[in-house]
């Protein structure tokens, strides 16, 4: 929760910092981006490092990171200083999302499925929580770039002394070589590999352009102003994915996915209509079902790709996996920053609704297309022993 509500706790602030030092709306979306490029390096290699070292000198060293990322925050005068403050933080964010999950299971690899679900909550409610409570620190004016940091680093502090007190959760740190895995693909699951990264992927462009541009762009539509709404646009997608992801984990992965990746796109080009109302509620409702749609099309995606991946290629395929997914988020929100800049976010949003409608139905066709290819082979019921393997890769 921590991790995630660090990752959220600028996103309804980036307004005021654009206003404060007068910025394009590009340059915000390069402040994410930058975020999401460095936190793909730490999920990549963290996971190994722990391995070979344990996991609580990883977990205080992601800590310490986002410390710093706090700092530069506060002490920021500048753009730049937003960047190299979300970079920290990206780096400190994607080593406790892989290693406080494996430290989990390491401590009670029987309760793998329910840890998974818990988890998966507590991302969503961490991010929910920090907009919110940030945003309306924003719109009463109340030290909006000073406080809500604050809060977040005595939090971290707290967590920081327990990790010192705290015994080495991994019976195997010290013997494990060090290994970061190579992105690589088996042949025999790569179409089921094309389909769950581009039904990912069309979920966090939409989840990269949340988090960045749509909450200032949503305040333009209902022509609000200060930052509160942006707060609340933020946790209506991430609380109904939560949601969401809670109500899928009981049906097949792929069936999910598929529902995920179809409505998504529906409710996208449906936001467009939305936001052309103006009206604050008809746009927090259409942002809410598009939450509850990337949470169905990202879980379900994840959860199919990892059912069939040999034992002896996780880590090379979840490598390839994450990149596909990070690029995916990086480079639409780059795009969609370029496009506000250049014709304002209002003109630019229904583009970017109807690609990712578009992403979303590609995801589809693809599944239909290989999956004629491959016999339409029935997904595997899992039996009940396999269940902790099968959270472990998720």
């Amino acid at each position: 929760m921590l991790g995630q509500a660090t990752s959220a706790i600028p996103s309804p602030l980036y307004s005021l910092y654009a206003e404060k030092w007068d910025y394009p709306p590009f340059l915000t979306t390069v402040i994410f981006a930058a975020y999401g490029a460095v936190a793909v390096i730490a999920i990549l290699c963290s996971g190994a490092l722990s391995d070979r070292y344990g996991r609580r000198p990883v977990l205080l060293a992601a800590v310490l990171l986002l410390l710093a990322g706090l700092a530069v925050f506060v002490l920021a005068t500048g753009p730049a200083y937003l960047v190299v403050a979300r970079m920290l933080n990206g780096l400190g964010i994607g080593a406790i999302v892989v290693v406080a999950g494996a430290a989990l299971l390491d401590v009670d690899p029987q309760r793998a499925a329910r840890s998974g679900t818990l988890t998966a909550i507590a991302f969503n409610v961490g991010i929910a929580v920090a907009a919110l409570g940030t945003a309306t620190l924003a719109q009463t004016n109340l030290h909006p770039l000073l406080l809500p940091y604050l809060a977040d680093a005595l939090i971290a502090l707290v967590l920081l002394a327990l990790l010192a007190v705290m015994r080495e959760p991994h019976p195997g740190a010290g013997a494990a070589p060090l290994r970061i895995p190579r992105p690589r693909v088996p042949k025999e699951i790569r179409s089921r590999f094309v389909f769950s990264v581009i039904g990912a992927g069309a979920a966090w462009a939409v989840l990269g352009v949340c988090f960045s541009l749509e909450p200032s762009i949503a305040a333009q539509a209902a022509n609000i102003e200060g930052p509160f709404f942006g707060g609340v646009i933020i946790a209506a997608v991430t609380l109904s994915a939560a949601c969401a992801q809670v109500a899928g984990g009981r049906y097949p992965a792929r069936t999910v996915a598929l529902t995920g990746d179809t409505a998504l796109a529906v409710f996208m080009l449906a936001g467009i209509g939305a936001f052309a109302t103006g009206n604050a509620v008809v746009i927090t409702v259409a942002v809410a079902l598009q939450g509850g749609a990337y949470g169905l099309a990202f879980g379900g995606s994840l959860r199919h790709l990892t059912t069939h991946i040999p034992a002896e290629s996780r880590g090379a395929v979840m490598s390839a996996f994450y990149l596909f997914a990070y690029g995916a988020l990086i480079t639409p929100t780059l795009l969609v920053g370029i496009g506000a800049t250049l014709w304002g976010g209002t003109t630019i949003f229904p583009f970017f609704a109807v690609l990712a409608a578009l992403l979303c139905l590609s995801a589809v066709l693809a599944e239909r297309v290989l999956g004629r290819r491959e016999g339409h082979r029935a997904e595997m019921r899992v039996p009940a022993a396999e269940v902790s393997r099968m959270s472990e890769i998720d």
